[in-house]
Parts: C-alpha cells; structure tokens; sequence
C-alpha cells in the first residue's frame, strides 16, 4: 500500500493557506490525490489548536487524510530534525510530496534515514529574490545549498517554467527535471458574460518588494481614470493603500479567498503583473482563463506580446503606464488579447496537468 506524505514550506499550514485565500485550491489537490494512496498525511508546522478546523475540513474532503500538527518555534534546523523525532509518523512512508524548495527541508532526512524518495516542486527563484532584498552573501550561499542539495536526493524535481528547467538541467544534469507548470480551474475561471465597463487596473498576489508594486502604483496613478486594486498582503500594502500620507491610493482589501477570486478577475479591466522575478504565476494564467486582457514586465514569461498579451520593460514606468494605458483606452485591442489568452492558457487545465502530476508521483514510489 502507498502512503503519501505532503510537506508544505517551513513553518506554514492548512492556516497559512487559509489566511492567504488559498485553501480551498489545496483541496482540489487533495481531492484529485484521494484514491491515489492507500493513506496521506500532511505535515502542518503549527499547534493543533489552529490547524483543527481546517483538519476536519481536510478529512471531508479527502478520504483516508490525516494531519500531523506539531506546533513550536520552527527553523529550518527542527524542520531538517524532525522526522527523527517522530520516527513512527515517517519511516512508513512511501513517497513524499514537497510543495516548494524550503518544504523539502525534512524530505532531506527521511530520505537519507529511510530511504523514502520525494518529489519536489521547484517555482520561484529564491535567490533572486534575495538579491532584490539586498540580502547576505551568507543568506545566498544557504539557499545554494540547501537547492544543491535538493536537486542531488529528489527522485523528481517538477520546474513550472519551461526555460528554468532547459536552465536547471544543464546545471544539475544527474536530477530528474521535469518541466511541470502550474494548473488552472479553467471552470471556475471563465470570462464575464459581457463586457466589463471599467478602468480598473488588478494585481493578485503578495504585496511584496520583488512583484515591483510600487513602481506599477505610480503608473497607474499617471493614467486618466484608472484605479489600482491590489488584492492580497504583504509588507507593502501600507505604503500602497494605507491611511499615510505618502500611500499610493491603491485599494487594497488584503486576500480573498480563492474561490471568490473570478469575481475580482470579472470586474477589473485588466490585469498587471510587474514582477522583478517570477516562477510560472497562478493569479496571471488565472486571469488569463478569465479572458481578461494581461499586460506582464519582461521577466514574467507566459504572455506573448501583442499574441496574448501586452508585455513591457520591468524597470521603465513610462513603458509600463503606456501599455496598460492601451488596454484601458482600446477595448476592441483587451477583447482580442484576453479571447487569445484564454484559448492559451487550456492546455494548463487540471484536468490536463493533474494526472500528469499523479503518475510522476506514483512512479517515485518505493
């Protein structure tokens, strides 16, 4: 019988995604892994007491599912240690399924005491954005590291972005990379019935320094009419949307469930995404299965400009408020883009990629 583990990042859990509006997507993985494995459990890095409601949640939805909620101050050195005191939670196991890069933390020591193989996805490039926060040549070698070693004891590494994992390869080319990019509910996600009649401007995501919010604010407040709305958090939603002074006039109503979220993508003109680094981005792709028009920086990737999208230079303002500005101004040109980007983005349906996935976990299977 195969057993399945589910690791998220360090120190997250069932309420991690709860707060940032993404839980009910995990559902949908455990929905289509249930029935896979004779059991799963996910590894949750915080107290019972905050994971217990989202636990039950989790059971309902997903047959044989357990949680395993140990809470405390979390490190990546306790996660690293923490299959070795619960030894009788993971010597059983017969694949891991690691969320992100940092997830694969504890997957490191299973392997090497149990032998248990892992999958790991591989999405944003965590040295980048380290950079772009002006961290340590210290704090980067870690992340080097801690990739290196990843890439060297994961039976599959799933890379969302086509030319990272062309990139990847060559850099690491005894791992399995395989190119595996993100899925879309091109269901929930459709276009409006009829035209949205706005100069709304969306962003959905982290409110964070490397998705180059603040320069898209000041383009965006540089266009006639034209309102920014920013829908999740992070560190700067204060200086984009806060009561200070010196705040962009952004609205920023924090994070909406995902659910919920084809509402914002309806009612919004267009969508930006002005990243100074990126992965393979869910809330673009989810938007572009909307129909909605995309105008993306030049480091995004996905949108092919004046085919399915508008793109831009990242770092130059005037060149970003020029094309959303032709979004805003020509609807004829927003219905063509966004009719283009949805027939696009269907080869990304969960119902294409999610078997795909599936089977590349299974095969990892001891």
């Amino acid at each position: 019988m195969s057993i399945l583990g589910v690791l998220p990042a360090v120190g997250s859990g069932l309420d991690t995604l709860a707060r940032t509006g993404q839980l009910k997507r995990f559902f949908e993985y455990v929905r289509a892994w249930s029935g896979e494995f004779g059991h799963a459990t996910y590894f949750s890095y915080l107290d019972w007491g905050i994971e217990e409601q989202h636990g039950r949640a989790l059971q309902r939805v997903g047959r044989d599912w357990a949680i395993n909620a140990w809470g405390g101050s979390w490190s990546p050195l306790t996660a690293l240690t923490r299959p070795l005191r619960q030894p009788d939670h993971w010597r059983g196991l017969t694949v891991l399924r690691c969320m992100s890069l940092l997830a694969a933390v504890p997957a490191l020591t299973a392997h090497w005491r149990w032998g248990i193989p892992f999958v790991v996805s591989y999405g944003a490039d965590y040295q980048a954005i380290a950079r772009i926060h002006g961290r340590s040549a210290l704090h980067l070698r870690k992340w080097r590291w801690l990739q290196r070693l990843v890439f060297r004891s994961a039976s599959v590494v799933l890379v969302s972005r086509e030319d990272v994992a062309i990139r990847l390869g060559r850099k690491y080319p005894k791992a399995r990379i395989v190119f595996h990019p993100n899925w879309i509910d091109g269901k929930r996600f459709s276009p409006a019935e009829s035209p949205v009649r706005s100069r709304r401007v969306l962003y959905v995501g982290r409110l964070v320094e490397e998705k180059n919010l603040l320069r898209l604010a000041r383009a965006v407040n540089g266009i006639w009419g034209a309102r920014l709305r920013c829908v999740g958090e992070g560190p700067l939603q204060w200086a984009l949307g806060g009561a200070h002074p010196a705040s962009y006039r952004a609205d920023c109503p924090g994070p909406r469930d995902w659910a919920e979220l084809p509402e914002e993508y309806r009612a919004a003109a267009c969508f930006v995404l002005p990243s100074l680094t990126e992965g393979h981005p869910k809330a673009l792709l989810e938007a572009m299965a909307g129909g909605l028009a995309v105008a993306v920086a030049d480091r995004v990737g996905v949108v092919r400009h004046e085919e399915t999208g508008l793109v831009f230079r990242a770092e130059d303002e005037v060149d970003m408020r020029r094309q959303i500005t032709r979004l805003l101004d020509d609807p004829p040109l927003a219905a063509r883009l966004g009719a283009a980007a949805r027939k696009d983005v269907e080869q990304y349906d969960i119902d294409v990629l999610m078997p795909k996935e599936i089977a590349i976990v299974r095969g990892a299977v001891r």
